[in-house]
């Protein structure tokens, strides 16, 4: 009996340790003064700082990789020369051509795609990323061999995504208008998005809110290769599989 009092006497001891301990917790909390931003125009200086230096790395390093294609090109062009090695690299090329790494020309349409010029801006009076990722998915069902907006080549590990207000293409900083080049059959390309059928909700917001969405076939349109990165977007790609 007096072992069970002395053993309750201990458990009770602890438990009131803790509780001084949390209410001195909560006390200093209670007490601690709210830290503010003095300057908010630091933060959004800093960020700004920071965007266009990642913006200009980028710019240099697609140069890079431009040089690189074009110095790669020359190399295949010298190894044609040699009959054994015709047939690697022609097959090179016809594997690079359907990923999308050399420039494409030919046949094809033009879809404009802006905010709406109205005065007042509503959630569906500007375009979306989502917007142009389902433009972009219904043209590959519908017979598109290559695509690009506002020049960015798009691939099979291409991104279409939005930060905020900012509308990002294989990581690349894009602005309305949007200019989407499509190689295909142009009559069939034209027809299947001018169908009502189609792209209902861009339609409707052009109808309703004065988007603006615009068809144009072309004979000579040129879409420039894929200047991203593979290696990044698998890594990407495996991560969110993990």
């Amino acid at each position: 009996m007096f072992n069970l009092s002395k053993k309750f006497n201990k458990i009770s001891f602890i438990l009131l340790c803790l509780g001084i301990g949390i209410g001195f917790f909560l006390i200093i909390q209670l007490k601690t003064p709210v830290v503010r931003v003095v300057d908010p125009i630091s933060p959004y200086i800093s960020l700004q700082d920071t965007k266009d230096v990642l913006v200009e790395e980028q710019d240099h390093l697609k140069n890079k990789i431009n040089i690189l294609q074009t110095d790669i090109t020359k190399s295949e062009e010298e190894l044609k020369k040699y009959t054994a090695s015709q047939k690697t690299v022609e097959e090179i090329e016809n594997y690079k051509k359907n990923i999308g790494l050399t420039k494409r020309t030919g046949q094809g349409i033009i879809i404009k795609i802006d905010d709406s010029k109205k005065a007042e801006v509503s959630i569906d009076s500007i375009t979306h990323a989502a917007d142009l990722r389902d433009i972009v998915n219904f043209l590959w069902g519908v017979g598109a061999e290559a695509i690009s907006i506002n020049d960015e080549r798009i691939v099979f590990v291409s991104s279409i995504d939005c930060i905020v207000n900012t509308i990002l293409i294989n990581s690349t900083k894009t602005a309305p208008p949007f200019e989407i080049k499509v190689i295909g059959k142009p009559k069939d390309l034209e027809d299947q998005v001018n169908n009502s059928n189609n792209l209902k909700d861009i339609k409707k917001r052009v109808k309703n809110q004065g988007l603006i969405l615009e068809v144009i076939r072309k004979n000579d349109i040129t879409i420039l290769p894929y200047d991203g990165s593979f290696v990044i977007e698998y890594a990407k790609i495996a991560e969110a599989n993990e």
